[in-house]
């Protein structure tokens, strides 16, 4: 019995003292908290952090943190009203401050040997960390600045994941994300960039997925990025699939030429033909598969008919649509001189003596000759209205169409045109 008081004895005697070196670690910290030393408050947070004998850990690490928010908040009002401030020590207590309110609310929710949970700093711990959401974006920025970019990098990665610190419930995260998507998709933007300038295309990819996912103002430069990463990763069908998907989400001309220019250079008719297929399938209201599936048809299957329907298909959803008028045009006319390679007309391109036995057949070929042109002259026309300031575009085929319609005025308009482009 006595053994068994005295073991009792030197038991409480170690919680006691346990419990007083931290009471003083806590006093101490606030004694130089009140003198003004806040850097020597947090050395002492610090080491009493790291001793074996620490058990008030949700309390050591609110206050730890606390004291690196005094320390943080002088440089954040600075940051503010635009003067010079210590961005490593801005950057370092913001990290001490996450850590360990983090690690203060993990501990304030961790049952005891009882299975009861007593909490004292959830609700000042979720408030702090609620408040600070937006700092780690404006680090970020800040070491852009200074160009440090490895730096800038890690802090926008920190500030995107912060609404999934287990402090926030996963309907706050969600709520956040979606309160701030703006803000986070433009950060996903940046991060996709520094990834692909750094040469980690595996991250440039991620993130440039993750801001396509929202993002519709930087659709076309994600796109090239993740493009160019996959280049670089040497993967041609991740390749192909992102540009595909690309010219359906963007209607970039340059991704549609890019796309086309890779199945004629590969003279692959019948995976052009599915993946116009496809587009269409997957969008049939959608103008650029219809747009798609006509550029098959009339670069690569010759089919003129085909690609005329479609691109007619690609004007009913967007009559200002300006490479489908332009391609529309180009049907009808690769059409007609397709047919007079093809030897269907028997006196257009002939001498005066040989039409002069027939000329009531040769004026009708002529005719039906240039009812073609005059079927191709509104939708070039129109192509000319709708982008009246890149001649190169519909110069040349007005030209054409003018001078087999032998409409001389407008032929020598346009040669005007087209000398000084």
């Amino acid at each position: 019995m006595i053994m068994k008081k005295i073991i009792l004895t030197l038991t409480f005697g170690v919680i006691c003292g346990s419990t007083l070196a931290q009471n003083n670690a806590i006093y101490k910290a606030q004694t130089l908290t009140e003198k003004g030393d806040l850097q020597g408050a947090a050395a002492v947070f610090e080491e009493a952090l790291k001793n074996p004998k620490t058990t008030k850990f949700a309390e050591m690490y609110h206050k730890a943190a606390e004291v690196n928010a005094q320390i943080f908040n002088p440089e954040l009002i600075k940051a503010s009203q635009g003067v010079p401030f210590d961005t490593l020590l801005f950057v370092n207590s913001l990290d001490k401050m996450v850590d360990y309110y983090t690690r203060s609310h993990e501990a304030d929710i961790k049952p005891d040997e009882k299975g009861r949970v007593k909490s004292k700093f959830v609700a000042a711990n979720h408030g702090r960390m609620l408040s600070m959401l937006d700092y780690y974006n404006y680090a970020a920025i800040f070491m852009n600045q200074n160009g440090n970019i490895e730096k800038s990098t890690e802090l926008f990665e920190k500030y995107l994941a912060l609404p999934k610190n287990p402090i926030f419930s996963s309907h706050e995260t969600d709520s956040i994300y979606a309160s701030k998507k703006t803000a986070y998709s433009q950060t996903a933007v940046n991060l996709a960039l520094l990834s692909y300038n750094g040469k980690k295309w595996d991250k440039a990819i991620t993130y440039a997925d993750q801001a396509l996912s929202s993002d519709t103002l930087s659709m076309r430069d994600l796109y090239i990025i993740k493009m160019q990463s996959y280049v670089e990763k040497g993967d041609s069908v991740m390749w192909l699939k992102t540009l595909t998907e690309a010219v359906s989400r963007t209607e970039s001309a340059n991704f549609m030429q890019n796309l086309l220019y890779y199945y004629v250079s590969h003279n692959d008719l019948a995976a052009a033909e599915k993946m116009a297929s496809d587009m269409v399938a997957a969008s049939p209201n959608n103008k650029i598969a219809w747009y798609m599936k006509g550029c098959v048809e009339l670069n690569m299957k010759k089919d003129y008919q085909a690609a005329k329907e479609s691109f007619e298909k690609a004007l009913s959803y967007d009559p200002d649509f300006l490479e489908a008028n332009v391609n529309m045009a180009s049907a009808y006319i690769n059409q007609i001189v397709a047919d007079k390679l093809a030897g269907k007309f028997k006196y257009v391109g002939t001498n005066k003596a040989v039409y002069k036995k027939d000329e009531a057949a040769y004026n009708k070929e002529l005719s039906t000759i240039k009812s073609y042109y005059q079927k191709a002259l509104p939708y070039m026309e129109k192509a000319r209205a709708l982008a009246p300031n890149q001649p190169k575009v519909w110069a040349y085929t007005l030209q054409m169409i003018y001078e087999n319609l032998q409409m001389k005025a407008e032929k020598a308009e346009i040669d005007a045109v087209i000398e000084g482009i």
